[in-house]
């Protein structure tokens, strides 16, 4: 080839002058829609329409007052149909063609980015200015315990329905597709081959153009009407690629026919073939995306379908004097009409139609879709009873306490769903690099074309044109932005399916990184039998016996060379025996209702100095890179310690204070769940880093394959199709491993153990007082299967030091990211002299001030050591004050 000075230089500076338009298009600043005040002047809104993006991208809000985005979704498809405030901790469905309103509490100043469930179209709510007393102490994590309770069971189901239609949908738009795109794509090839295999008017452009173009601007519609409107909005995504590629194609091939002459000789052959295979391809690849997509969901799915459609609903006020196992008795209802106090008639062999308690008969209930435990349990009259579950043997009169939205089964559903809306941190990479990944390939694509215009070989606008479009085509930003939540969705179903409840991604990914477990002592290791002698308002157990699973999980803990601490009030020998029976490694007695967290704060303080001490030696060994402080408990004194560890785990069967200060809820309270939770923190991180290895795998090698990177050494340019084909099972594969952890199997060495094995059984010496103690000795020791004697640790404290009772939560490195009201996150302030008050929650001390977070019950104001505290206090006022 001649080289072209004048050409050259000219190629170059129109990529330059084009880059830079992308990059000042793409990243400049946008100006902020503000919101209005609705008719009462008390709620602000905006609408954003959801149409290849979010329009406005952009909207600017007023502190300190509630807020509704109304959401007017002018699309369908899978990307767009859920809207997730990843700091909020909600996740909001949208369906297709429809409006829906997201409500949100009261926000503090800042910045609350929101994004589809794909994470590939993103938009910005700012709050601004300065919010009203009392606003400015809301966490932006209680949004969503504040939120309108939805019917997840409910939203579930119509989901389900919206992909359906997608898939059918989809399928008719391939067969569409593939009819038309065959003749064209088979007379092309063999013409290509032999030009003497085919007629000539076979291969005449103006009848490829009639097949074709059907297939453009039919078929590809569900492309071009999301990807256009996502340039315009400045969040361009696959779709945008794909409809940029087949347009420049399909309107060269279209000049081709037109007006031939344009062109130079050898680049006057059009691609309609390579614009009907893409588009084919790109929509075979979203059917069996989307097809894919449905298993990642179906444990949750599965357990909603387990809710029957109907109930028997009694036909008197009482199950006295009635015959209620007679038809007559009663009369079929569908479930949705039921109401809060209805008796119901559940026969032999049926499912429970919803949570209540039992009022007549009893029955052998398999309880194991929602606990994970297999063995039935016995209930009778009085025992509470949870939707969904099966009586393998008798009859019973139910009366209904939770309906819809309120039942277990809806709020496992809608846990998990929060879940899903958190990000893991190990996405936070892949999310950089995703929002600078189209603008980024669209400037490799123009310097493709310049570069292969400029200084290629003959003939350069064909080749300029293929390796452009390739570019454009193979790039697939959907595989990084899907790598992670892929895999957590489907963890997060197969937890809840084992009765493991995770609350954020960040603790699902956290959970393998656990070194010590600390355990309460009452009601998670033991069952909480209080002795028949001991007075009423001071419970002692001394005779408590162990629960079953307790054993086999503290050994299955040791085995993996996991620290176990056991903390209780109870006096040396009571909780020592115990100690020994379970094998626990060190135990802290006689703790005064308020200082479980204080040790907490103590091991995490004294593992930091021990790391830090090391940072300077030799690598870490596999132990001690677990370093987390792990925190099981079921008590409302549990509360503090479960949001001061780096990973709270509530035991299901406890209170609702436990439960919500938690990252993990075990449904079936059996401490092997501890062992589950790590098992699926493992196989979940596993399986991510598979699936951002093929990420980024594939598109550092796929882009410069098709910018002609081996035409130097091979001769030879990507096509189009092959481009096309590649970008469309790239999301399919990551869909596809991800689906892989169905079969993960969690309950690895949950099931049996065989006590006193392990090692790193790192002691606590006591130094005549606990103050002194060498609380997190992480080096550890090695264990024998020689009966295991604990370490002993009296707690001869006479009060606790304010300062220390619960660390400043803003230094620690694992801060943690709770989603249902579920952090604690402390305004704790070390009380002085003046007058100080008791938080009838936690039982912690606080100052009477100024600052002090306050609500008032009966005309009586009580102060809390933070806003969780006070929330869950007002939701039951009389049960905190009668403890």
């Amino acid at each position: 080839m001649e080289f072209n000075l004048f050409s050259t230089a000219a190629a170059l500076i129109a990529a330059a002058a084009l880059t830079w338009l992308v990059l000042r298009f793409f990243f400049g600043e946008q100006k902020a829609a503000s919101g209005t005040m609705d008719v009462s002047g008390k709620r602000q809104t905006a609408t954003i329409t959801v149409k290849g993006g979010y329009s406005p991208a952009v909207v600017s809000m007023r502190a300190g007052t509630p807020i509704t985005l109304t959401f007017d979704r002018q699309e369908t498809g899978e990307c767009t149909s859920h809207v997730v405030f990843g700091d909020l901790g909600l996740d909001a469905m949208l369906p297709g063609n429809a409006v829906t309103d997201v409500e949100l509490p009261a926000l503090p100043a800042g910045e609350y980015p929101f994004a589809c469930g794909m994470n590939m179209v993103h938009g910005l709510l700012k709050v601004e200015g300065n919010a009203s007393a009392g606003t400015d102490k809301l966490h932006p994590l209680t949004a969503s315990a504040e939120a309108p309770m939805v019917d997840s069971a409910e939203a579930e189901r119509r989901e389900a329905a919206e992909r359906t239609k997608e898939i059918t949908s989809l399928t008719r738009l391939v067969a569409i597709g593939t009819v038309l795109t065959l003749p064209v794509f088979i007379v092309t090839m063999l013409h290509m081959a032999n030009p003497m295999l085919v007629p000539h008017w076979m291969v005449n452009p103006w009848l490829q153009a009639i097949l074709i173009t059907p297939v453009m601007f039919y078929c590809g519609h569900p492309i071009h009407a999301v990807g256009f409107p996502a340039l315009a909005h400045r969040s361009p995504d696959m779709n945008s690629l794909v409809s940029l590629g087949t347009s420049a194609a399909y309107l060269y091939s279209l000049v081709t026919c037109v007006a031939p002459q344009v062109f130079p000789e050898g680049s006057r052959e059009p691609y309609f073939e390579s614009v009907g295979v893409v588009i084919t391809l790109v929509l075979v690849g979203r059917l069996l995306e989307t097809k894919a997509r449905e298993g990642t969901g179906k444990a949750v799915q599965s357990l909603i379908k387990l809710r029957p459609r109907t109930a028997h609903k009694l036909n008197a006020a009482s199950p006295e004097n009635v015959e209620w196992l007679n038809p007559a008795n009663f009369t079929d209802m569908d479930i949705d009409t039921i109401a809060v106090g209805d008796l119901l008639v559940v026969k032999n062999g049926e499912r429970v139609p919803t949570d209540g308690i039992i009022v007549a008969g009893n029955a052998s209930i398999d309880e194991s879709m929602i606990t994970g435990e297999s063995k039935p349990v016995t209930k009778t009259t009085g025992a509470a009873v949870t939707g969904a579950t099966v009586l393998l043997k008798g009859d019973l009169v139910m009366q209904a306490t939770q309906v819809g939205a309120n039942t277990v089964l809806s709020q496992i559903a809608a846990m998990v769903a929060r879940a899903q809306a958190t990000k893991a941190p190990v996405q936070q990479l892949a999310d950089r690099i995703a929002r600078y990944f189209v603008p980024a390939v669209m400037v490799i694509a123009i310097w493709t074309f310049a570069i292969w215009i400029a200084l290629g070989p003959a003939p350069q606008l064909a080749h300029a044109l293929i390796t452009a479009v390739s570019v454009l085509i193979i790039a697939c930003p959907c595989a990084l932005g899907l790598a992670t939540p892929l895999s957590v969705t489907v963890s997060l179903g197969l937890g809840a399916t084992n009765g493991v409840l995770v609350t954020s991604a960040k603790a699902l990914e956290q959970a393998r990184r656990i070194g010590t477990v600390v355990f309460d002592k009452t009601g998670t290791i033991t069952r909480g039998v209080v002795d028949a002698a001991a007075d009423w308002d001071k419970p002692s157990y001394e005779q408590d016996t162990v629960k079953e699973g307790s054993r086999e999980a503290i050994a299955a803990l040791r085995a993996r060379g996991i620290r176990t601490v056991m903390l209780s009030g109870d006096k040396a020998e009571v909780a020592g025996r115990i100690a020994r029976e379970v094998g626990i490694d060190t135990v802290i007695c006689e703790v005064k209702p308020d200082g479980k967290a204080y040790w907490i704060a103590k091991l995490q303080r004294e593992r930091d100095e021990a790391a830090a001490k090391s940072a300077d030696g030799a690598s870490r060994t596999a132990a001690q890179s677990r370093t987390l402080i792990a925190m099981v408990g079921d008590g409302i004194n549990d509360a503090p310690a479960l949001a001061q560890a780096d990973l709270g785990i509530a035991i299901g069967t406890g209170t609702d204070v436990a439960m919500q200060s938690a990252d993990v809820t075990l449904m079936s309270g059996d401490l092997r769940g501890v062992i589950k939770t790590i098992n699926l923190s493992n196989a979940t991180m596993r399986n991510i880093r598979e699936n951002l290895g093929w990420a980024f795998g594939y598109n550092v090698i796929g882009i410069p394959v098709a910018a002609g990177a081996l035409y130097p050494f091979t001769g030879w340019l990507l096509s189009p199709m092959i481009a096309g084909l590649a970008m469309a099972l790239s999301s399919v594969c990551l869909v596809l491993n991800a689906n892989r952890l169905h079969g993960a199997n969690i309950n690895v060495g949950a099931a049996d153990s065989t006590a006193g094995s392990g090692n790193s059984t790192a002691d606590i010496e006591s130094a005549g007082s606990a103050e002194s103690a060498n609380a997190a000795n992480i080096t550890g020791s090695t264990t024998s299967n020689a009966p295991h004697e604990p370490t002993i640790i009296i707690d001869d404290r006479t009060t606790l030091n304010p300062t220390n009772h619960v660390s400043d939560q803003s230094n620690n490195p694992t801060n943690k990211e709770n989603t249902m009201d579920m952090g604690m996150h402390m305004h704790h302030v070390t009380p002085t002299d003046g007058k100080t008050a008791t938080d009838p929650v936690c039982g912690m001390t606080v100052a009477v001030n100024a600052d002090a977070i306050t609500r008032e019950y009966e005309g009586k104001p009580y102060y809390f050591c933070g806003e969780h505290c006070a929330t869950n206090f007002m939701k039951a006022p009389q049960v905190f004050l009668e403890q």
